[in-house]
This record gives structure tokens, sequence and C-alpha cells, in this order.
């Protein structure tokens, strides 16, 4: 998308019926929805707004019933930016259980309109009706309201997206989507396959040519050694021997639990790719599961269109087909919109 193809976002924010336009808002791209950040980024935070009838859609960052259980508090974020917009829902409008919990996706029409003084909201929306409700399960839901570390945050990726750590600063945000993927995105199993378990096997084939493993009759050499100098150790111990020679014969017993310790292991070396149940042991490749280079950038992109709306991503993406026509690419790139 071209920098000018949209005015700056200040512009669109202060944007009003007196400029002359039909609309006092900026919508999102291919929708009639009102961006929050067009509402909350304006100067006077959106009061010169209140009266304006908009439809806003995100998910629920908070939410809280209030008087009863006759209406509901909600603090909404559509990724647009940081801020959430309070909106108030009365239990006659939706039922207010479905759209409370954080996490829910919801997609709202109402009246913009001043908060009672002495509240740090600048503007609120109470809302009319409700177009739709994705709701959640309160008990599954992995993000509490509670702030966040990234180290939790890398259990549950896909969830990042939705916490403050990202924000969408122009109409469509970019991403990054990565080359390197555990997911076959469309399902084809025609993926170039990332391993490293080949030329480890080469390098242990090499390795076993120039020096080969141990014999049992080795390792059982190494085991005699290692008990004959911890009876020695034993002995100087129990004949109150001088701490000099005793510190010496542990040295001499250390260095022999080291040499049966690299004989075992080297036994333990075999030529190969390593199996586990007649299939290619994964655990011990370096991403310790099977990894591709990926088809699409898709399945990625869609967990961030689910958190800030608008996102869009171009990058290479990998068709391992055996086909050779015009139509069929072993790497091209891919932009996806979503």
């Amino acid at each position: 998308m071209a920098e000018d193809s949209a005015p700056p976002v200040e512009q669109m924010a202060l944007a009003s019926l007196n400029d002359g336009v039909s609309t006092p808002f900026a919508k999102a791209e291919f929708s009639d929805r009102v961006l929050i950040r067009t509402i909350l980024s304006r100067a006077d935070g959106g009061a010169g707004l209140a009266g304006q009838t908009v439809k806003v859609g995100g998910w629920v960052k908070t939410g809280r019933e209030q008087g009863k259980g006759s209406f509901a508090f909600l603090e909404l974020n559509d990724g647009s930016c940081q801020a959430n917009l309070q909106v108030i829902v009365d239990a006659a409008v939706a039922p207010l259980g479905q759209i409370v919990p954080t996490g829910a996706c919801v997609n709202v029409e109402g009246l913009l309109k001043l908060p009672p003084e002495g509240t740090k909201q600048r503007v609120e929306l109470r809302v009319e009706k409700v177009h739709h409700v994705g709701p959640v399960d309160p008990a599954k839901y992995p993000l509490p309201k509670t702030r966040l570390t990234l180290e939790f945050l890398r259990d549950i990726v896909h969830f990042r997206p939705r916490t403050n750590t990202i924000s969408v600063k122009h109409s469509f945000l970019y991403i990054h989507t990565p080359i390197v993927t555990t997911s076959d995105c469309e399902g084809a199993d025609e993926m170039f396959q990332v391993i490293t378990l080949i030329s480890d096997a080469e390098k242990v084939e090499k390795e076993l040519i120039k020096n080969p493993p141990p014999s049992e009759a080795d390792i059982e050499a190494a085991k005699a050694v290692v008990k004959e100098k911890g009876e020695a150790v034993a002995q100087l111990k129990s004949a109150k021997a001088g701490k000099a020679e005793i510190t010496a014969s542990v040295a001499e017993l250390d260095k022999a639990k080291e040499n049966l310790s690299r004989l075992e292991e080297r036994s333990k070396l075999k030529p190969g790719i390593p199996q586990k149940d007649g299939k290619i042991d994964y655990s011990q490749d370096f991403f310790a599961h099977q990894a591709f280079l990926t088809v699409s950038g898709q399945l990625q992109v869609e967990t961030y269109a689910c958190a800030v709306s608008s996102v869009h991503t171009f990058g290479p993406t990998f068709r391992a087909e055996h086909s050779h026509t015009s139509r069929h690419l072993a790497e091209f790139w891919w932009w996806s919109l979503k």
C-alpha cells in the first residue's frame, strides 16, 4: 500500500462534519467499522464526537457487570491503537454473560456520549445494537487481565498479538511470518523439509571410520581401572594417609572415571539417522521435531488478524511439487491480506 494512499493519522482523527466530508470518521479498509484510533487519538480524546452514531468492533480486554446485572462496562480494543474504548451495554440489548469475558469478540453500534465528570474517559459508547458476538470460554482463555511476561507469552505465541506488545500504526499492519515452520498451512504435505539429522549422521559415520567405537572389552577394562582406583583411595583414607597422597589418588580416580564416561558415550554412537519405534527420531534433530520451509504465511498472519484486525504479509513461500511447468514454482513470493 502506497504511503500517500491514505491521509495522516492526525488528519483522520481530527476529521469532523464541519470539514465538509460525508463522515466524521476514518473507517476501516473494506468495512464500515470505525477504527477506535480515529476516535481516541483526537486532541479532545473523542469528546468532540459526542452525539455521533458509530459502529466499532474488537476484543474485550476487560469487562464487568454493574447494577445487579442490568448493564456492563467493556474495555474494547480493535488493535488500531493501544488505548481502549469504554463501551456500555444494557442487558436488554445483549446477554451480558457472553460479552463480558476477556477475549470475547464483539461488533457493536451505538451513540458516543460524554461520560460523567470525574472519570478518566473523555468519551464512551452507549451500545444500541450488537451485530455480532464471538464468545470465549473464560475457563480456557489463556490471557488473564494481569500484566504478562514475554516468557509466558512464548508458550502461547498465537495469542501474543492480543497483548499490548503489538499495535497497529497504519491501516494494515505488516507481519513478518516465519520461513522455517512446523505447520503445514495448506495440508498438501508438499513441503521442503529442514533437517540436520542427515548432516549429523554423516559426521558420525566419518568419525567412526576414523576412530572406531570402543569394544565391550575396552569398557570393562575401564570399569576395572575405576574400581581399582576407588579401592586405592578407600585404603589410603582407612590408613589415614597424608592429605597430599590422598589428593593424588583421588585425582587418578577422577581421570579413570572421565575416561570411562568418554568410552561409554562413544559406544552409543551408531551410524545412520537415529530412529525410535521404527521411525526417524526427530527429538534429536535441531528443532526437536519436524520442521519445513513455509508453504504460506496465512496461518501465522491469521493469529494477528484475530487481534489487530487488519494485517498483511509478503514473503517467500516454498512448494516441493514434482512438476516442472510454468504454473508450479519451487519458490515464489506470496502476498496475503486479512
